[in-house]
Order: structure tokens, then C-alpha cells, then sequence
């Protein structure tokens, strides 16, 4: 191992780079390897959003994540402020209380059209106090850079893979070659090697409205992004950033023809903005989320591989929770206080 990195990182969506820029800059040796480009996957083709996730579990991540995001810097800027979010539905639907910091209100008829006059009539909704809006692959391209000024190295272009022997991984594989590290943290999104995680696959179709919204739009039922029964094969959002709104998204197993669904997610997004109709496209992307079997991310060791973590499983909410996700793991593989919950440690059962 002389002369050997100490820990090689696989993955250059948010939480790889991220991660490679806190064990850097703890004056660690990195190596971070990136099979196509810095945010090629999810981390650069989301909706483009930071917001609360609505779920007790990860909150903590979310509130944290914040705190890293105000003080990127790095071509990064981060709202001061939220735009507000809103819960739509087509019949009152229940509060979502769990969380009353985010100062949860109801509106509906001449108040919610005030608010928002793109939206259609006759529908319900809540305001919650969370939701900002970013350029989807600039938080990642931030912490690459913050991590290129600490001293770790990016190899990208180079499909990189843990190397395991008798039960340690020594390193990474490229091609036939060995590239031996001290340790080896795994941050591939769906491509990460663990029965537990598996790609969800969504689309998000871009357009250029006359009056975009200004909230952060989405069909009243997100928290089933958390939940054992995942989520419907489509659900509406809208997400508008430096004038073009994102519209999507669609939640399948299985890789869409982007082009085929496109109409889709434009049918169910006209019953919330009825502008939609007829206006043409600029543009439409696709990507696989790291969806994990309860939802919930994958951090820590894997106890069957010595030196070998996890940092994935993050679903829909990578740029949301990523940094922060990624300080634990750093903390953990530095030998410092690492507090990764029960619930979101990679070694526990399903």
C-alpha cells in the first residue's frame, strides 16, 4: 500500500464530491473516480430544488445540508430565502403538521389563485415555508472544485470498481489493473453494487411559461417518496429557476423512453397548469435516482467488507440531503463522533 491514496471514492454526483471534499480537507490523500463526467447522473439532471423532505428521518440531514450550501461559494449561490411550497390537490387534503416550523397554510379559491394565477381553478392546497431552487448540477461541480483545492485528485473518464480481497477492499479496479487505497467509499447512486438499492428512473420535461409559477409546485401525497409503497409512476412538479420551469416527474423501474412519456407527465401537469396546453418543450432530460427499499439512505461500513462504506439510496432527495449525508460518512472514515442513525445505516437489515 505505499504510496497509495488513503481512501478512493467511486461517484461524482453531489454525494461523491462532497464527500472527497470533507475527507481532503481533513488532510487526507483522495482519490475520486467518475466513469463519464461530474454530475452526470441524477445530480445533474434533478428538478433542481433544496427542500424539506417531510420526513423525520431525514430532516436532520436537510438542516444541515443547508448550513454547507450557504457557504459553498465555488460558482454555487445558494437562495437566501425559500420560495415557498406548495401542496396541490383537487380535494382538500389533510395538514401536514409532523412539522410546524414550516408554518403549514391553507389556501383554495381566490386566495391560492392571488398567490399563484398560473394555477387552475378549483384547486386546494398548502404553503410550506421550505423550497429553493438551484441549478440541478451546480452544487455538485462546487464541492469538485472544493475538493480539487484540497488536493484530491478527480480521474474522470475512468469506470472504477472495489477491489475485495479476503473480505477487505485493498482498493479500486480499472480494467485488469489494481489501484490500491487505504479504504474505499462507494457514492455510484443507482449503480451502487447492494441488493438494497436499485434505479428509479425519472423524467422532467423543461418549458418556458408566459407568468411561471413562483412557488415550488407538487401534487399533495410527495411523502409516499418515503414510504414502502413508493411512489405512483407519475407525479406532478414544477420547479422554476432563472425563467425555465421544470416539469415532471415519472417514478419507474424500469428506463423510460423519455420522448414516449414526455406526454404523460404533460397530461396530469395541465390539470395544475392549465398555460401548459399547447406550448411546446424546450427540452426534457432523464436520470436514474438511487432508490433505496424503505427510502431511506445507505451510510456507513458494510459489515461483511472491511473498509469498504456506502453513501447512496438517497432517491429523490440527493442534492436535498447529500452533503451532510457525506460529512457523517467523512467523519466515520476519519475515525471521528460519526452519528449516523440506525435507521440509515448501510449494514442494516431490510
Amino acid at each position: 500500500m505505499s504510496g497509495a491514496p488513503d481512501f478512493a471514492v467511486i461517484g461524482g454526483g453531489i454525494v461523491g464530491c462532497s464527500l472527497a471534499a470533507f475527507l481532503a480537507e481533513a488532510g487526507a490523500s483522495v482519490v475520486l473516480y467518475e466513469r463519464e463526467a461530474i454530475a452526470a447522473g441524477a445530480s445533474g439532471r434533478n428538478s433542481g430544488v433544496v427542500q424539506h423532505p417531510l420526513d423525520a428521518q431525514l430532516a436532520g440531514l436537510y438542516e444541515e445540508s443547508l448550513e454547507h450550501y450557504r457557504t459553498l461559494g465555488r460558482g454555487f449561490t445558494f437562495p437566501a430565502d425559500h420560495v415557498g411550497l406548495l401542496l396541490l390537490s383537487e380535494e382538500p387534503s389533510a395538514k401536514p403538521d409532523a412539522f410546524p416550523e414550516l408554518n403549514p397554510t391553507y389556501l383554495e379559491g381566490a386566495d391560492l389563485r392571488a398567490l399563484e394565477p398560473s394555477l387552475a381553478e378549483g384547486l386546494t392546497a398548502w404553503r410550506l415555508e421550505t423550497g429553493r431552487p438551484v441549478p440541478p448540477a451546480a452544487a455538485a461541480n462546487a464541492f469538485a472544485l472544493r475538493a480539487h483545492e484540497a488536493g484530491a485528485q478527480l480521474r474522470v473518464g475512468e469506470a472504477a470498481f472495489a477491489h475485495v480481497e479476503h473480505g477487505r477492499a485493498t482498493g479500486v479496479t480499472i480494467g485488469d489493473t489494481h489501484h490500491p487505497a487505504g479504504a474505499v467509499a462507494i457514492a455510484a447512486g443507482p449503480w451502487t453494487p447492494v441488493d438494497a438499492i436499485s434505479p428509479l428512473w425519472g423524467v422532467v420535461v423543461e418549458f418556458e411559461l408566459p407568468g411561471a409559477p413562483t412557488h415550488v409546485l407538487e401534487e399533495a401525497g410527495i411523502d409516499v417518496l418515503t414510504s414502502e409503497a413508493g411512489p405512483p409512476a407519475t407525479l406532478f412538479s414544477a420547479v422554476t429557476a432563472r425563467g425555465i420551469s421544470a416539469i415532471g416527474s415519472t417514478f419507474t423501474r424500469d428506463k423510460p423512453d423519455a420522448e414516449a412519456v414526455a406526454p404523460e407527465i404533460m397530461r396530469n401537469a395541465t390539470r395544475f397548469l392549465p398555460a401548459l396546453e399547447g406550448v411546446r418543450p424546450r427540452g426534457l432530460r432523464a436520470c436514474a435516482r438511487p432508490s433505496s427499499e424503505d427510502g431511506w439512505p445507505l451510510l456507513g461500513p458494510l459489515p461483511e467488507v472491511e473498509g469498504l462504506v456506502i453513501a447512496s439510496g438517497h432517491g429523490a432527495w440527493g442534492i436535498t440531503l447529500g452533503p451532510a449525508s457525506s460529512r457523517l460518512v467523512a467523519d466515520q472514515l476519519l475515525g471521528r463522533q460519526a452519528d449516523i442513525p440506525p435507521a440509515l445505516a448501510a449494514g442494516r437489515k431490510f
